[in-house]
């Protein structure tokens, strides 16, 4: 039985899992601007642009910037 472990905030039970969320601010600064206040809008714009699909791709400098990146890796 795996022994509790502590951060000082909180015990945990079991090994650290690795964090694997997504978040891009400039997403969220695309998002503010156009006004977007609801939250499942906001979640589904993270969803898409997590997987490669965001909704802002045409104006963003990090968007293209990335394609490149995969599409000519040297």
């Amino acid at each position: 039985m795996a022994t509790p472990e502590s951060n000082g905030l909180v015990s945990i039970n079991g090994k650290p899992q690795k964090e694997r969320g997504f978040n891009c601010m400039r997403l969220i600064t695309y998002l503010t601007e156009d006004g977007v206040t609801e939250w499942e809008q906001w979640h589904e714009a993270h969803i898409q642009a997590s997987s490669g699909q965001c909704p802002y791709y045409s104006q963003c400098p990090n968007y293209k910037q990335t394609v490149e990146k995969y599409q000519n890796p040297y």
